[in-house]
Parts: structure tokens; sequence; C-alpha cells
């Protein structure tokens, strides 16, 4: 009875276990196809850069060169809407009649309003289509950073056999650099250097070279303090 007993107890445990490692094996084969049909994007959390810009309209009397009351507060409000920066590239055009003393008498009055809100900033006249005699177009652009959406899960969580990266590698640092620059121009081209003094760091070398240099002493570990 007993013997039998336990026959009966083995088949059913022998039956379950194998029910379990089907399952089992249906499981990781379908994690497999997901891993095998899933790819990494071409450009997985690439930080972009794009060149837009705002523009602004201001409307003077005919031979004025003083702004209305009417017009200075539009562009004051303006400018306090697209948040003019120290990094913006600002631009008058002044329309074909190029190099008049009311034009740039126009340019002086619509600079003095910008330092308003960005010390030295300056618009630099433009000779095109907008302008007119009774009229100047305002054009300020900037570069703009445009983030990659993080986190970023959409890589199967299973096995990896062909070593792709993870969909959320390098996401968050993408888009920290991004949040943080001050001018995402400047991932397009870098800053001009400034003027530097050659002479005066050839002479540094030179004392280097020539054992000049002075260099503080370690202190004595052996000194009570």
């Amino acid at each position: 009875m007993t013997a039998r007993h336990n026959r009966r107890i083995f088949r059913q445990h022998r039956r379950r276990r194998a029910t379990l490692l089907v399952a089992l094996a249906v499981i990781v084969a379908g994690c497999a196809q997901t891993v095998a049909d899933w790819t990494p994007p071409e450009q997985a959390h690439e930080l972009q850069v794009r060149w837009i810009t705002h523009e602004h309209s201001i409307a003077f009397n005919r031979q004025e060169v003083l702004l209305s009351k009417t017009e200075a507060r539009r562009l004051d409000r303006f400018l306090a809407q697209i948040d003019l920066r120290p990094t913006d590239r600002v631009f008058l055009d002044i329309g074909p009649r190029s190099g008049e003393v009311v034009d740039d008498a126009r340019v002086d009055v619509i600079n003095d309003r910008l330092r308003h809100f960005v010390p030295n900033a300056e618009a630099a006249p433009i000779v095109g289509d907008k302008g007119s005699a009774d009229n100047v177009q305002l054009i300020i652009g900037r570069y703009v950073a445009v983030l990659p959406e993080c986190p970023d899960f959409s890589s199967p969580g299973a096995s990896n056999p062909n070593n792709y990266p993870d969909s959320n590698f390098g996401c968050a640092t993408q888009r920290n650099l991004g949040l943080m620059l001050a001018d995402p121009g400047e991932l397009l081209q870098g800053r001009t250097l400034g003027p530097a003094d050659g002479e005066a760091h050839s002479k540094i070398m030179r004392e280097n070279r020539a054992g000049e240099v002075q260099f503080p002493h370690a202190p004595d570990k052996h000194i009570r303090r």
C-alpha cells in the first residue's frame, strides 16, 4: 500500500515538473523572440540643436526717429515674452534705404530699448525686404537645444544576445547637458578665442625649463600641529 502510494505521488510530481518546464520554455522562447526582433535606433538620445527666430514689427511715423508710447510698450512686451538673452543674435531690417540718417537714428533708439533688458545688446542693421520708410523689422535669432525624452525603457528586459546597449543608456547625460547649456549654438561651433599674451606664456616656460620656478615645499609630516 505504501509503495503504491509513493509511486502515485512520484508520477504526480513528475507531471507537474514537466508542465512547469514546458511553460518555462514557452516564456523563454517568447522573450528571446522579442529581443531578436528589437533593434536600437540609429541615433538614440541625440541632443539636437535648432535655429529659431522671433520677429517683431516696429512702426514709426514718417521721418520720425522716436518710438511712440504705444510702440514702446509693444516692444517691451515682445522682449519680455521671448525672454531676450545675452546669447541672442539681434538684427534690424531697415529696408532698402540703408545708410540714411533717419535709419541710423532709429537703430540707436531701438538699441537703447534693448539694453533695458540685456546690457550691451546691439541690433545689427541689415538691408532686407521687410523694412520700409514707416516700419522696421526686429529679428531675434537663437539656438535652442532639443532634449531627448528620458527615461527610455523601450528595450526588452530579457537576455541580450546581440549585446545591444540599453535603450536608456546615456539618455540622462544628453538631457542634462542640454539643460546646462547657456548657448546651445556652441555645440555647433565654439567661441572665438580672445587675445593671449604669448610673451608672458613663453617666459613661464623658459623659467620652468631653467629650474627657476620655486615650488612650495611639502609640509613635514613629523611637525605637530
